[in-house]
């Protein structure tokens, strides 16, 4: 399978610098394409969020290019890879810990990784960056680590009450600042002519699903320099509506 993708990130209108890292590799293994997309927001309530986020990227872009390899050497079971991202996640959450602690401030950051491959896809999730898949619909692929989302699923917000509520940004678990990181990690079916969407908090406060929809629909993300203008404009609508946060996204279309 094929893929045309893009990113764009913006340090938003209430920032002196840009927390959020992207990562986005591209390799041929075994004659198959495969793609590993991520987003880390660092935690702008806390020191140095852009230093845990860049840690987490860096140590991802490494096993893409050489732990990843080593796995597909010979047969792998699908949960062999997320086992590995597991202990790479552990890993780097200590590394972030023991940097705080000598340095005397606490530092964290979400992530959210999409690996593409042939026809499968693998998740990774910590935090309340979100990945979209847009077809004929929008369909949210990842669920909210947040105080609000738990007391939405508890019947005591209502979705909509949840995006007003000054609480919206409070994480249940962050990777570098939390003592234990438990990630979400799943598999699933790869559709072809589709948008994979990976994009951090300030990307969707100030704009709807169905405008990301309608925006970015396979119809109209067949070409990078297309998919690129589309997100920028995306970006500068956020601005334009007052987000005060780091605005980053991916798109891959299949």
């Amino acid at each position: 399978m094929k893929y045309v993708f893009a990113c764009c990130t913006d340090r938003g209108t209430g920032r002196k610098n840009n927390q959020d890292s992207l990562l986005l590799k591209q390799a041929v293994c075994q004659d198959k394409q495969i793609l590993l997309a991520m987003v880390c927001d660092g935690m702008g309530g806390l020191k140095r969020g852009e230093v845990a986020s860049a840690a987490v990227v860096r140590s991802f872009s490494e096993w893409f290019e050489t732990g990843l390899p080593e796995l597909l050497k010979s047969p792998v079971r699908e949960t062999e890879i997320l086992h590995s991202w597991d202990r790479l996640l552990q890993n780097v959450n200590r590394k972030i810990e023991a940097y705080g602690k000598r340095c005397h401030f606490q530092l964290g950051t979400t992530v959210t990784a999409m690996l593409f491959a042939e026809k499968k896809y693998y998740v990774l999730h910590v935090g309340d960056s979100r990945i979209y898949e847009i077809r004929r619909r929008i369909r949210q692929l990842t669920r909210d680590q947040t105080l609000v989302q738990r007391e939405v699923e508890c019947g005591l917000l209502t979705r909509d009450e949840a995006e007003r509520d000054e609480r919206r940004n409070v994480l249940l678990q962050c990777v570098g600042a939390s003592e234990e990181v438990r990630p979400v990690c799943k598999k699933g079916v790869l559709h072809k002519d589709t948008v994979y969407m990976l994009c951090c908090d300030g990307f969707r406060h100030m704009i709807s699903e169905k405008e990301m929809q309608k925006r970015l629909r396979p119809s109209v993300m067949k070409k990078e320099m297309e998919m690129e203008r589309r997100l920028t404009d995306l970006i500068r609508l956020n601005r334009d509506r007052g987000e005060r946060d780091d605005i980053s996204v991916i798109a891959v279309r299949t």
